[in-house]
């Protein structure tokens, strides 16, 4: 990961102040006519910066679990980008109190053509571990992702869920003190499931601080304290899990920006 400046002495374990971001977007050309017609047939596209967030200041505390809600393209995966330091604002500024490991897409840091240990290692160094805190992790880690089969075999041969266990697993594994996770605070079924409880409910316990984004409301109810409501570029409710869900199924039906028009009539 990248170098991130950490301020141990921040009362919060993440504050944005005042921050804005924009992202390109494409969008497919609309219009009428040949000539928009044979540019849609070409794939032309139109591309343009669209604001995330405006002017967003929020602060969680040590060993609070929020949860992170709103539509589609609401801003939750750059929210938890910009906490974790991956995404740098255009204004404003990103505090944290440690390191925030981001949990996202299990596709992006795996390689099938690697060895199931190859990966671990390769995954732990993008979160920022040492070779040596890997080795020192490694047995808890194939362990608790059951690994220990596909430990050196390639990982293609691997079941799929071999992939997604691997990931959470060696994100668990670097000890952080702030988590981002997208889409599943828990993976798996039945008994691996209730070891990822397990392992989650006792570091919180301990005083980690979770963000959470994600769409499962029985997991949110469970975990989370807090929630954030995101729409239109600003947090528009910080209220419990109970009412944000409630808050944003209307919106999610009514509100166009949740859903915005892709076509460009330019």
């Amino acid at each position: 990961m990248a170098r991130i400046r950490i301020e141990p002495e921040l009362p919060y374990a993440v504050e944005f102040d005042r921050v804005s971001l924009s992202m390109p977007r494409s969008k497919r050309r609309g219009g009428q006519g040949t000539r928009h017609r044979i540019r849609r047939l070409a794939g032309e596209s139109s591309r343009q910066q669209v604001p995330v967030f405006t002017d967003v200041s929020v602060s969680i505390l040590p060993g609070e679990s929020v949860a992170i809600l709103g539509g589609v393209k609401s801003g939750r995966e750059e929210f938890l980008r910009l906490a974790a330091g991956t995404l740098v604002p255009d204004s404003g500024r990103v505090h944290r109190q440690d390191r925030v490991v981001p949990i996202l897409d299990d596709s992006r840091c795996l390689t099938p053509s690697y060895t199931t240990r190859q990966n671990i290692y390769l995954t732990a160094g993008l979160l920022g571990m040492t070779p040596e805190e890997t080795t020192g992790r490694l047995d808890w880690i194939v362990d608790m992702a059951q690994a220990g089969k596909w430990l050196d075999s390639y990982l293609r041969g691997a079941p799929r869920n071999m992939r997604q266990r691997l990931v959470w697993t060696v994100s668990m594994a670097t000890g952080a003190r702030i988590f981002a996770i997208e889409k599943s605070l828990v993976i798996g079924h039945g008994e691996f499931m209730e070891r990822c409880w397990s392992h989650v409910e006792g570091i919180r316990a301990s005083g980690v601080t979770f963000l959470v984004a994600s769409d499962e409301r029985e997991v949110l109810e469970r975990f989370c304290d807090r929630a954030l409501v995101l729409r239109g570029g600003r947090i528009i409710a910080d209220t419990s899990v109970e009412e944000g869900l409630g808050f944003i199924r209307p919106a999610r039906r009514t509100d166009p920006t949740e859903q915005p028009d892709d076509r460009d009539d330019n």
